[in-house]
């Protein structure tokens, strides 16, 4: 499996200006079958996200999906989301199918108060994708 981790300087609050500046980075990218995004890649780490975090149905999450469809390539990477009256630091794993698993990060990391504002997530997710397996996880869940 060919997997792109994608790097770059997320533009604080901004999610239209992220989402275009991947668009020149995935753009260079020859054929993987995987591209995994950092964490919050649309507005960068938010531990106070009123007024930052997107609104579900969120852009961002149309904008996997048509990235997705067009390079052939499952997309991961998480937003953070404001969805039913909380906020959520959500994981999208996407396939070129348009198939979308989604995933609330668990541990939150509470010395920086993610805890305060965040809802915490309760199920674990897998997603098969080309015979591979993944158990969906945001940063501070790996420790755990």
């Amino acid at each position: 499996m060919k997997i792109a981790l994608v790097q770059f300087d997320i533009e604080w609050a901004a999610p239209a200006h992220n989402r275009e500046r991947l668009d020149g980075i995935l753009s260079g990218l020859g054929a993987v079958d995987l591209i995994v995004l950092p964490e919050m890649f649309s507005t960068g780490f938010a531990t106070k996200p009123e007024g930052i975090a997107e609104e579900a149905p969120c852009a961002s999450l149309e904008w996997m999906k048509a990235k997705a469809s067009a390079l052939g390539s499952a997309i991961v990477g998480s937003i953070a989301l404001h969805d039913g009256g909380k906020y959520v630091n959500r994981v999208y794993f996407v396939k070129p199918d348009g198939n979308v698993t989604e995933y609330d990060k668990h541990n939150l990391f509470t010395f920086s108060g993610e805890h305060r504002l965040f809802t915490r997530g309760s199920d674990r997710k897998i997603v098969e994708w080309r015979g591979v397996r993944f158990l969906l996880n945001v940063c501070y869940d790996l420790r755990f």
